[in-house]
């Protein structure tokens, strides 16, 4: 029997109501993969040194409390380990500036969070057909 591995995706974001959605959206479109939530960067990366999992791919809010967005995809653009992880940025920016240096520091894709739940649907299908798709835990 062949047993398809299960993706992993760590998710900061410092909004309840974004992760309540985006959990509704994954569990509707892609109930397979094992969401990880946290509130900031910086639990993100303390959660990321915890783990023995790779994330398949990593979303990050630009704005939350202690570690931004942008410092933690510095972060993890430094490690080794997350080099070539996945990281897509999920923001509530519109601002060319913010989309310029996110893709400078090396995300792979910079999102305008949408305004109702049809649209992050679209989205979670997005990060199914680009990053994972042929994920491997």
């Amino acid at each position: 029997m062949n047993v398809l591995p299960v993706p992993y995706v760590f998710i900061a974001d410092d909004d309840d109501d974004d992760r309540f959605l985006l959990q509704i959206s994954f569990s509707l479109h892609y109930p397979h993969c094992r969401l990880h939530f946290v509130n900031d960067g910086q639990d993100l990366l303390d959660q990321l040194a915890e783990t023995e999992h790779t994330p398949a791919l990593i979303v990050l809010d630009l704005n939350m409390p202690r570690l931004n967005g942008f410092e933690v995809l510095d972060s993890l653009r430094k490690d080794s380990r997350y080099v070539n992880t996945p990281v897509v940025m999920l923001t509530t920016s519109t601002n060319v500036d913010d989309r310029d240096l996110a893709f400078q520091l090396g995300a792979r894709d910079f999102i305008t969070k949408p305004l109702n739940l049809s649209q992050l649907e679209q989205i979670v299908g997005r990060f199914q057909k680009y990053w994972l798709q042929n994920a491997e835990s």
